[in-house]
């Protein structure tokens, strides 16, 4: 194995709080930022929330649904974020695992995307690599406020920074939610 893929260091949660976290909307893997901050409910469930560790706090967002009163489907899905976590710039990330928020399991996220990249040009598409792509562990409803399945993976491709976009949600709701998102590998 060469250096650049190599497995050095200790198995960790990558992510911390007080990481860089920017949330995102209206965005696609290996597409370009559609919309980043602003589509969240910015008093209390913004995206450091769900970097936190803390269950008791959520990262909601919106997505592109402007009319708030009423349930559409897949409201969530394109939002999410990009972090950079402050212990490295060259982790190896192996495993996801999510916790669900407080409140209608309809907005719980079922699958993601993962990608990693070494560039400063966060919102550019072309600078993502996809790491993964499928479920969040939360499939089987584990409760409110609560750690899903950890998901492991494969993956040999170290990154300073990551995005993380929700490809489908439980149910129809006006957003998806949730409570921690632990980012798992190698430093």
């Amino acid at each position: 194995m060469s250096t650049d893929t190599a497995i050095i260091g200790r198995f960790i949660i990558i992510t911390r709080p007080g990481d860089t976290i920017i949330g995102l909307y209206n965005t696609t893997a290996g597409g370009s930022t559609g919309g980043k901050n602003g589509s969240y409910s910015a008093d209390t469930e913004y995206p450091e929330k769900a970097i936190d560790n803390s269950t008791e706090t959520k990262y909601f967002n919106y997505g592109t649904f402007v009319n708030r009163n009423s349930n559409r489907p897949n409201a969530g899905v394109g939002t999410g974020f990009y972090v950079t976590p402050s212990i490295s710039n060259a982790s190896l990330v192996v495993a996801l695992r999510f916790a669900t928020g407080n409140d209608w399991e309809q907005r719980d996220p079922l699958t993601v995307t993962l990608e990693g990249t070494n560039s400063t040009s966060l919102d550019i598409g072309s600078s993502w690599t996809l790491i993964y792509n499928g479920s969040t562990g939360l499939e089987s409803d584990p409760g409110r406020k609560r750690y899903g399945v950890q998901q492991n993976f494969t993956n040999t491709i170290r990154c300073a920074s990551y995005r993380l976009l929700v490809t489908s949600q439980r149910g129809m709701h006006i957003g998806v939610q949730y409570s921690e998102v632990e980012i798992i590998g190698y430093i």
